[in-house]
Order: C-alpha cells, then sequence, then structure tokens
C-alpha cells in the first residue's frame, strides 16, 4: 500500500464512482478499478459494496479512508513544508477548527492574525474535536481551535470563549414557552424532537436522566452545520452552540437558551506544550493565541 493508492482510493470515495473519480483524476477507469482491486488484495478486505455502479463503503473501507485522509494530510503538509524551504519561503501555521468556528468567528481571528504576521501561510483543518486531537497529538497541527470537553493532557490550552447551548427550532415547537421567556427547561426540552451533535448527546442524555426525563433525539449528527440545517427545515430543534445558532435562523425560528447549569460548552484553542514543530511554526502559533480575543476565564470548562 502506498500514498498513490490511497489517493485513487479516496477519490473514488469522494467522487462517489469509478468513472467520477477517474475523470477527476485525469485517468482512465480500468487501471483505476484495477488499483482499487489490488489494494483490496493487498490488505485483505473488502473496501466497497458494489450495486450495478453504485459503491457503498463497508465498516473496513469507511476506518480506511479515515485513516486515508490523516496520511494523505501529513504527506501534503511535508511537502508544502519542504517546499517553502527549499524556496526560501516563510513559516507556515497549521491550523485545525471545528466547524461551527470556522463558519463564525475563524475568519476574524485568521484577519487579526495576519495584521501581525502577513507573511504566514495558513493550512486549514476542518473537523471534529476528537479528530483534531488526534491530529494536534500525532504533531500533524500546530494549533487547534477546538471544543470542550476533552482530554487537555499534554496541550498548552488557552478559553477563547464560554459559549450559552441553545435549542433552536421553529415557532411552533415552542408555541407552550411564552414569548418573554428566556430559558427552557429541560423539563420542555425532552418533549421536543431533537437534532443533536453525537459528542453532546450522552452528556444531555445523563442530564436529563437525573431529572427523571426521557429524550425524544430524531437525529443524531457529526456537524453542527448539519444541526443548524435541519432544524431550519422544521425537521426538529437543534441543539447549538451559541456560535452556530445564527446559522439555523430564519423568519419563523426561535432560540432559547437551555436552562442547565452542568451542560455547557466552551471553545479552546490548544497546542503542544513541547518541541518537535517545523520552523516558525511554533511563532506562528503563539502570534496567533495573541490574535484571539481576551478570554473569559481560566481554562477549559
Amino acid at each position: 500500500m502506498d500514498l498513490k493508492q490511497l489517493r485513487y482510493f479516496s477519490a473514488v470515495v469522494e467522487q462517489g464512482s469509478i468513472s467520477a473519480a477517474a475523470r477527476a483524476l485525469f485517468m482512465s477507469q480500468p487501471p483505476l478499478s484495477t488499483q482499487v482491486r489490488q489494494l483490496e488484495k493487498e490488505l485483505g478486505v473488502r473496501l466497497f459494496d458494489r450495486e450495478g455502479h453504485t459503491l457503498s463503503l463497508t465498516p473496513a473501507g469507511k476506518r480506511l479512508y479515515d485513516r486515508a485522509r490523516d496520511l494523505l494530510d501529513t504527506a501534503r503538509s511535508v511537502e508544502s513544508e519542504m517546499r517553502s524551504m527549499g524556496q526560501g519561503g516563510g513559516a507556515i501555521l497549521r491550523l485545525g477548527a471545528v466547524s461551527s468556528v470556522c463558519s463564525s468567528d475563524l475568519p476574524g481571528w485568521i484577519d487579526a492574525f495576519w495584521r501581525e504576521r502577513p507573511e504566514v501561510r495558513v493550512e486549514l483543518y476542518e473537523q471534529n474535536t476528537y479528530q483534531l486531537l488526534e491530529k494536534l497529538r500525532a504533531r500533524q497541527l500546530d494549533l487547534a481551535v477546538i471544543r470542550t470537553p476533552f482530554s487537555a493532557d499534554g496541550l498548552e490550552c488557552r478559553l477563547v470563549r464560554r459559549e450559552k447551548v441553545l435549542a433552536v427550532g421553529e415557532g411552533h415547537f415552542f408555541s407552550a414557552i411564552p414569548p418573554d421567556e428566556q430559558k427552557l427547561p429541560l423539563k420542555a426540552l425532552a418533549e421536543m424532537p431533537l437534532i443533536v451533535y453525537r459528542r453532546w448527546m450522552p452528556p444531555l442524555s445523563d442530564r436529563m436522566r437525573k431529572e427523571g426525563l426521557s429524550p425524544v433525539f430524531r437525529c443524531v449528527c457529526d456537524d453542527a452545520r448539519t444541526a443548524a440545517s435541519l432544524a431550519r427545515t422544521g425537521a426538529g430543534v437543534g441543539v447549538l452552540p451559541g456560535s452556530a445558532a445564527a446559522l439555523a435562523m430564519g423568519a419563523d425560528m426561535r432560540q432559547m437558551e437551555i436552562e442547565s447549569g452542568s451542560f455547557g460548552s466552551s471553545i479552546v484553542a490548544a497546542l503542544g506544550r513541547d518541541g518537535g514543530h517545523p520552523a516558525g511554526s511554533w511563532e506562528a502559533a503563539k502570534a496567533f493565541l495573541r490574535a484571539l480575543p481576551a478570554p473569559d476565564g481560566d481554562g477549559p470548562a
């Protein structure tokens, strides 16, 4: 197995078919099909279920795709770093961020960073907190803007902002709540069809069970943007951090803060404590921290 095979495999996954991947890769279909079959033979697993021209990933294929993305990201990062050094270029900041931050605050933070360090190239990776932590600990990132809760072992963390967790949905879901009410009781939330980010399902379930409540989860997803989009369609009530709630708002939408002192979210900037960073990237990461707004607390919540 080599990087070329992983690139071919990833292209097939992302394009949805051999023919579309071949066009994207500027090659013919037969050699691409051969490469995929050869990869399956080498690994001893079936990567795709095939129904006519339709391909779907097997569990082994899904696992390989997740790993392949990390390996290809690392290869691209190393290639960019070496090319920059060979050309006498400036530093590179390998920055990771969760989707809700990318779609809200991050552009302004990067702009503030570039005012101090305009020569630094930013390579941005948008994934969930756990994926970004894995990249950070594998030294594939210099800094990651992520959400609590997570284990901070071996990391230097700075709290950027504590956020309210909001319930967002069409007005009829909140018809029993007075218009001037600012906070939504957990009991009322438990009676709504909920659309939640997967990481928040266990703590929300635990908090409700302590109150003797049984929540109704209509959809559990991996991205705050997906939860926001589904809430906007009227499918249910999205449970969203404050920074992502605006993505769900519309003419007939209402948002309320969830009334629970033990269920919340914080945005945190994290980087490795020790060395091993490419030349110039440690200083760039520190400069990015200086570009962030003043923290509203002393550490991860």
